[in-house]
Order: C-alpha cells, then sequence, then structure tokens
C-alpha cells in the first residue's frame, strides 16, 4: 500500500509540502492575455462570460503552475500570445508565500522556478501546489486510448509521490536508449551486455511503477465509488489495472525483455513494460469505454477526478486547489445539483468556469468571488 514513508523508501528527502491554495496568479503573454493578475478567493470563485473570452485560460495558467503542463493537447510553444515572443505565469500560494513561476521563449525549454530560483526541470514544481482540473476533455479517459489513463496515472501520482516521478523520469530514458539499440540492432549486431544494461534499469524502475500504479487505484477506487454513487449513478463504478504482460517483480521483468529481445529486434520498440499498460474503468461491471452512455462516462470521469481529491486529501492532509471547467453544463440539473453540494463539502479552494455565475446555484453564490472574463481582461465584479 502506499504511504507518506514512500517519500523516503526510495532515497526521496523532501517533505510532502502543506499547501492550502493559491492567493494570486499572475500572467503575460498567455494564450489571449497579455497582462493579468487576479486575486483569488481562498474558497470558491466563479469565471464567468462568453465562449471565447479566456475564461478556461486562465484556468489553464493556474494548471500549468500546478503541474508545469498545458491543460490542453497542444504544444508549450502554442500558448504563447500572437505576437509576442515568451509567456510567463507565477502564483503565490496562500500560507507560506511561496512563488512558483513557468515560463517558455520560442526556441528555448519550459522553465520553472521556486521563489525566483530556477529548478532542473520543469516537472520538479510537481506536487508543490496539487490541483484537480476536470473539463470536457477528460471523456478521453473512459473512452480514448490506454494513452490517456496512462498519462492520468503518471500525473496524479507524480503529484503525490516524487518518488514515482524518479521512477517514471529514469524508466523513460531506459526505454529510449533500449528502443534506440533494438533500431541499431536492426542494421548490425549489438553486443547482448548493452541492452542488459539498460533491461536492468526498465526491469527495476518500471516494476515499481506497476507496484505503485495498482496500489494507488486500489486505494482510489472506494473514493471515486462512493463519488459516483452519490452523484446520483447506481451502477457500480470500479478501476481495475491491465498490466499489458505478466511480468511483475523485477526479476521475471528482466527475464521477459531478454527473451523477447529477438522479437523487438524485428519490431524496433519495446513491447513489454508498464508504458504499453492500461486500466479499466467499469461500469456496472461492465467496461465503460464500450458500453457506456455519453452520460455514463461523463458521470465517471467526474467521480473519477473527485476521487483523486479525496485521496489526494487523505494522503497529504489538505485538500488540493480544484478547477471545474464549465462542467456544469453539461450535466442534467440532479447531477448539477448533487455536484454543487459534494463541492460545498469536500472542496477547498475552487475555481469554476461557467457562461452564466447563476448556474453554480445560491448556496455557492453566497459565498464565493465571481469574475467577469471579456477578451482577455478579468475583472471582479
Amino acid at each position: 500500500m502506499l504511504t507518506r514513508s514512500d517519500y523516503k523508501k526510495d532515497g526521496d528527502i523532501r517533505p510532502p509540502p502543506r499547501l492550502a491554495g493559491l492567493e494570486r496568479i499572475s500572467v503575460s503573454g498567455f494564450r489571449n492575455y497579455a497582462h493579468l493578475s487576479v486575486e483569488l478567493s481562498p474558497e470558491f470563485n466563479i469565471v464567468v462570460g462568453p465562449n471565447a473570452q479566456g475564461k478556461t485560460n486562465l484556468l489553464e495558467a493556474i494548471y500549468l503552475a500546478a503541474t508545469g503542463r498545458i491543460l490542453r493537447g497542444s504544444k508549450d510553444v502554442e500558448a504563447i500570445r500572437e505576437g509576442d515572443e515568451k509567456f510567463h505565469v507565477s502564483v503565490k500560494l496562500l500560507e507560506t508565500g511561496t512563488e512558483i513561476a513557468v515560463r517558455l521563449e520560442r526556441g528555448s525549454r519550459k522553465r520553472a522556478s521556486l521563489n525566483g530560483a530556477d529548478l532542473p526541470r520543469a516537472s520538479d514544481i510537481l506536487g508543490r501546489m496539487p490541483c484537480v482540473c476536470i473539463s470536457s476533455a477528460d471523456l478521453p479517459l473512459v473512452h480514448g486510448e490506454p494513452s490517456e489513463r496512462r498519462m492520468f496515472l503518471d500525473l496524479e501520482l507524480s503529484q503525490l509521490f516524487p518518488s514515482y516521478l524518479r521512477h517514471l523520469s529514469l524508466y523513460k530514458r531506459a526505454l529510449e536508449q533500449r528502443n534506440a539499440l533494438l533500431k541499431l540492432a536492426q542494421e548490425r549486431p549489438q553486443p547482448p551486455d548493452t541492452f542488459a544494461v539498460w533491461e536492468q534499469h526498465l526491469a527495476e524502475h518500471g516494476s515499481s511503477i506497476r507496484r505503485i500504479r495498482s496500489d494507488y487505484l486500489t486505494q482510489l477506487e472506494p473514493h471515486a465509488s462512493a463519488t459516483h454513487a452519490f452523484l446520483g449513478q447506481q451502477e457500480v463504478l470500479q478501476l481495475v489495472y491491465r498490466p499489458k504482460d505478466e511480468a511483475q517483480d523485477s526479476e521475471a521483468f528482466a527475464v521477459a525483455l531478454s527473451g523477447n529481445r529477438g522479437h523487438e529486434i524485428a519490431r524496433g520498440t519495446t513491447t513489454i513494460g508498464p508504458h504499453r499498460d492500461d486500466f479499466e474503468i467499469l461500469i456496472g461491471g461492465r467496461e465503460g469505454r464500450l458500453f457506456g452512455s455519453q452520460g455514463q462516462q461523463r458521470t465517471a470521469v467526474i467521480a473519477l477526478k473527485l476521487g483523486t481529491l479525496l485521496h489526494t486529501q487523505s494522503e497529504l492532509g489538505f485538500t488540493p486547489i480544484l478547477l471545474l471547467d464549465d462542467v456544469l453544463s453539461d450535466l442534467d440539473a440532479g447531477r448539477r445539483s448533487r455536484l454543487v453540494e459534494w463541492v460545498l463539502e469536500h472542496a477547498g479552494q475552487t475555481v469554476l468556469t461557467c457562461t452564466e455565475a447563476e448556474a453554480a446555484g445560491e448556496s455557492i453564490l453566497s459565498r464565493t468571488r465571481i469574475f467577469d472574463v471579456v477578451d482577455g481582461t478579468v475583472n471582479p465584479r
């Protein structure tokens, strides 16, 4: 089972973060924002405006500061405002006053900093401001390719456990090296020892990745299932990890890689390992990807994401930031009401986008800060 002691098991000495949200976000040259500085409520924030005005862009800037990633499936450079040469996104955290920044210039790699000091990698900001984001773009979690679900696991686990991010980074490096050797071996034979070095790395880190992923889904399932039921879905929600092959421990992993080497030389790629794994989202015992209606899939995604918030809360001792991008419009009145009730009961700092603030309901409106977005400008009411 995953515990906070996993920080120490893998030589990780960084303590878990103790942050509660963000106080201010400032951006320049990002999407359709030339310059922007917004102070948020520590509780509920509603960002209102017509479509294509910049509501999602504001959420994306927060998500970028939390994860180092662009929210939508586009290249980082595409987030630079048209006519600008760079973007800069920074946040100031509540309580600690810690400042996190991410910047990108055309032709350069993305950089992240903490209190003004550059970090070795942009991904090093993961876990310092944990957040959970739910949007219509999350539907592929149920019906999309396995890569969508692997990315979900990798991001959530990297926010929770820096040791997992280390395993993942080292695994990817070894995978790249072995794949390069496989392609070279198609042209001329390569020494077996050269393969063995990288296969040992793949075995060590790949077995850890599988163990941590599987344990995580086991712990996440009760949270997601309970939330699924609360949202009004009668079918039971289950999460099942599906390894692509049978190699579980590092020894079996290494043997499988060695034994499959000839076949993989012919293909030019590594076919064994967690980079090929998947997990199933079962709705009422049936695979949601194949048998779930769009409504069932949407509810399952929301329950899964909200379940991660509850699980993260139990692991870290505080509640991650919750970002809801135009989610209410996709739900019927009953599920919308239950979602709002859930947010009021369980969420901490929340940023919600919608076309009309009234859609959130009076229970949230009475305790929220509202921002109007028009053509790349954000103004508090």
